[in-house]
């Protein structure tokens, strides 16, 4: 039988190619899996590079960064567990080539949004204890960004009030001074038509030099003039409520209408004011020619003296002088002189620091001091961000409060320790100053702004307590109906102010005020302003469901502020207390994200070709 090996060599021919395909299949498979080996070396190496986060920023603030030295730092200890990885036995042996770290995002990116994730992140866990808080916060911001028009209104009413009543006082004193003058003229003209020369002399001397200082007074009332001209053309020209009150609400609009009320007013006395310096210059030539006269009739007198013979004086001529040397009369007005002093005095006392007026007697003020080297907010700008929404920006204020100490948590537990850089971290993420006293100070300030501006909305639309205002401006005016209506808003931002100290009192005493006021809630009358009387005050406990107390109020302040200033300045105080722990920790080198690109080579198990390259990049953060 003959023996044919056709099949056999089909079959041999097939079998290579059957095991050609065979073999291509598990190195494709085994080129997949080496990639997803790769790809979870890369991921669980940089997790674990990530898992080195700093425990005292965690304990201290329940906050993740990893805290590094260097980027080549990095890169070396995710090598190390990189080629940990790598070094296992299997199928998918590789060799690690090269590390790049690419993109790294640290804490202080992007107005510190990275800190803002970590903050939410937490909080959610907290909502139960701080839900309470959040109540009512939002609808208060926004009340008070309505209050921060009548903040401007009741800035401009102080200024523009402060400027009428100093051009009023040059007037009145210009006044006092013609008064002065027809006194002595009388006093000098009855001791000439008398011929007591011994009198005409003292009184005449006396008109001499009042009538001398009368051109200086007039020149102080011209300079008073133009600082209120340039004060009101500065406030002409800066129309910033118009543009708030264009989107506004009816209250907005309320400022705005009271803002032009207050400039039309303010332009009314640089026109009377003109007016007044019109006749005063007039005045002053006419002066000047009296002061000749009077120079004249002493001449007489002069000349008498030095006769060879005594003779006595020509009383007739020195009257003719006398007569020729009348001074012009003054305006006659009656000027309720006790309240204008009262009202003075009070705009005196609300210059003063405002510390000793609102804190309790027995308040101990922390003397702490910091210095601005080295800390994150020194390097602030203004960067563009992912702006959070309100319901995440009121979760991010009370993360504050629960994080960070403040003024009324010392004042209420007296025996909490003093073991950080600044005792009042709130008031220092609210005002930036290097001292505890300085921030307590601003934030009083800014407490007392609120304040002030929500009591001058309600005497704004009190007609009682305004036409107390209007009362008392007319009797501290002298008849001047321009100033009547400045000094009348002046009156008001005063009376609010004084209002707002009794209301801090209260609040840095522990107590509560209401928001909003009403009749009942009103504690300072008018004449208890004046007389000051109300400064006897004390700052009550009051602790009323609905009312705000002082962290309330700083709650509002937070949702108003700046939230990349806010952020900045918390960096600040977070890198202060935890190099309490660890002396070296900085801002500046905690990381949150980063990506890392990997190149390693791999050998086929089932190709002619040896090695291969392959790339794998990996990214992790701290998202929660």
């Amino acid at each position: 039988m003959e023996k044919r090996g056709e099949v056999t060599i089909f079959f041999s021919l097939i079998l290579v190619c059957v095991l050609s395909l065979l073999m291509g299949l598990f190195e494709s498979a085994r080129t997949t899996g080496a990639r997803l080996s790769l790809r979870m070396a890369a991921d669980s190496a940089t997790a674990s590079v990530m898992s080195q986060y700093n425990k005292n920023l965690w304990d201290m603030y329940r906050l993740l960064f990893l805290e590094y030295e260097s980027e080549q730092a990095i890169i070396q200890s995710f090598n190390e567990y990189f080629d940990f990885y790598l070094s296992q036995e299997n199928f998918y042996a590789a060799k690690r080539e090269s590390v790049e770290l690419g993109a790294v995002s640290v804490m202080q990116d992007h107005g510190a949004s990275a800190l803002e994730e970590e903050i939410l992140a937490y909080v959610k866990y907290r909502l139960p204890d701080i839900a309470g808080n959040l109540a009512g916060i939002a609808n208060a911001a926004r009340e008070a960004g309505k209050a921060g028009d009548f903040r401007a209104l009741i800035e401009v009413c102080r200024q523009a009030g402060k400027q009428t009543r100093g051009l009023e006082k040059k007037r009145r004193e210009i006044e006092a001074s013609l008064e002065e003058m027809e006194r002595l003229w009388q006093q000098a003209k009855e001791a000439s038509d008398e011929e007591r020369e011994g009198s005409f002399r003292r009184a005449a001397g006396k008109l001499r030099k009042e009538m001398q200082k009368f051109p200086a007074r007039v020149a102080a009332y011209e300079n008073e003039l133009a600082k209120l001209s340039a004060h009101r053309s500065e406030l002409a020209d800066s129309r910033k409520w118009e543009e708030d009150a264009a989107y506004g609400e009816p209250d907005d609009m309320q400022a705005s209408e009271g803002m032009e009320k207050e400039l039309m007013a303010y332009s009314d006395v640089e026109q009377a004011a003109e007016q007044y310096r019109k006749e005063y210059q007039a005045m002053e030539q006419e002066i000047g020619e009296c002061l000749d006269m009077l120079e004249e009739a002493f001449l007489l007198l002069e000349d008498e003296d030095d006769g060879e013979e005594e003779n006595e004086p020509d009383w007739n001529v020195i009257g003719s002088c006398i007569d020729a040397a009348r001074p012009p009369g003054p305006h006659r007005e009656e000027i309720d002189e006790e309240r204008s002093v009262a009202l003075e005095r009070l705009e005196k006392l609300l210059e003063r620091d405002i510390l000793l007026l609102v804190l309790p007697e027995d308040a101990v003020v922390s003397e702490q001091k910091v210095s601005r080297k080295g800390i994150p907010s020194s390097h602030f700008s203004t960067e563009k961000s992912t702006g959070k929404n309100p319901a995440e920006q009121l979760l991010i204020n009370e993360y504050l409060f629960l994080s960070f100490d403040s003024y009324i948590a010392k004042h209420t537990d007296r025996t909490m320790p003093d073991t950080r850089d600044l005792s009042y971290e709130l008031e220092y993420l609210l005002c930036g100053e290097t001292s505890d006293r300085a921030n307590l100070k601003k934030t009083a300030e800014k407490l007392l702004a609120v304040r002030g501006a929500m009591n001058f909305l309600y005497l704004f639309n009190t007609p009682e307590k305004k036409a107390q205002a209007d009362s008392l401006a007319t009797s501290v005016s002298g008849g001047n109906i321009a100033a009547q209506f400045v000094v009348s808003f002046f009156i008001l931002a005063l009376w609010a102010f004084g209002e707002a100290i009794l209301d801090l009192r209260c609040l840095f005493a522990g107590g509560n005020v209401p928001f909003w006021k009403n009749e009942g809630s009103w504690r300072t009358s008018l004449e208890e302003l004046l007389s000051l009387s109300f400064l006897d005050r004390e700052g009550t406990g009051d602790g009323s469901r609905g009312q705000s107390g002082y962290e309330d109020y700083m709650r509002i302040l937070f949702f108003l502020q700046n939230r990349q200033i806010r952020n900045y300045r918390m960096m600040d105080v977070i890198q202060w207390n935890v190099r309490k722990k660890q002396s070296d920790f900085s801002i500046e080198s905690c990381l949150y994200k980063m990506q890392i690109k990997a190149r390693v080579r791999q050998k086929h198990r089932f190709l002619l070709h040896g090695e291969y390259d392959v790339t794998v990049s990996t990214e992790s953060s701290y998202a929660r």
